[in-house]
This record gives structure tokens, C-alpha cells and sequence, in this order.
């Protein structure tokens, strides 16, 4: 289950938790557009060039770079600062916090934390 969490979560905190229990960690500025916000997981996780910048692709990259990860332990993706984009464009948010919750549960090696602030 996609873990969610408000805003006074202390970011170093949560991230230096996950790495001491063994997780590898990428910290995702969620952004106020769809535009940036497919753009900040595109540059934080080197998503290749053919990254079609919607959300059909934002899974696919997804569920590749879960899929290679396996057997390399598990992996933390922290969605953070959702509350313009929930705030500013609605159906996006909506779209990417069930990508990433498909994600999860397909992959038990993923694990999903959504700040909202």
C-alpha cells in the first residue's frame, strides 16, 4: 500500500531511514504542471530519449525500471510536494498516484511514499 504522508515530514529523515534499512532512494519533486511533473521523473530517474512525456509512457518507464531492478534489493521512489499539482491539475495527480500504486503492487520490491505539501 502506497504510503502517504504529510507535510512536516522531515525529507532527510525519511530518506536516510529508507537507505539504513537497505532501500535505494529516488526523491521525486511532484511539480505543479503535468509537463514539469513528467519531466521531474524523466530527469531524476534518466528515463532513455524515447520518453514520450504522457502518461501511458510514465508507466511503462516505471514498470521497466522496477523491472530491472529486481534482485537489486529494494527501492524507495518519495513522490514529493503533491499539493500544487493535486491543487492546479487534478486528473494528473489522479493519474500518477494510480500509476505509482499499480507499480507498487506489481513489484514488491518498490515501495512508494507521497508527501503532501
Amino acid at each position: 500500500m502506497m504510503r502517504h504522508l504529510g507535510d512536516r515530514v522531515d525529507l532527510d529523515g525519511l530518506v536516510a531511514d529508507a537507505v539504513e534499512e537497505g532501500r535505494e532512494v529516488q526523491v521525486i519533486p511532484a511539480r505543479s504542471t503535468k509537463a514539469e511533473a513528467l519531466a521531474a521523473f524523466s530527469e531524476t530517474l534518466n528515463f532513455p530519449e524515447w520518453f514520450g512525456m504522457n502518461l501511458d509512457a510514465l508507466a511503462d518507464c516505471l514498470d521497466t525500471f522496477a523491472r530491472e531492478s529486481e534482485g537489486q534489493g529494494e527501492w524507495e521512489l518519495v513522490w514529493d510536494g503533491v499539493a500544487a499539482l493535486r491543487r492546479d491539475d487534478p486528473r494528473t495527480f489522479a493519474g500518477i498516484e494510480r500509476i505509482l500504486d499499480d507499480l507498487q503492487r506489481e513489484h514488491p520490491h518498490v515501495h512508494v511514499t507521497v508527501i503532501e505539501r
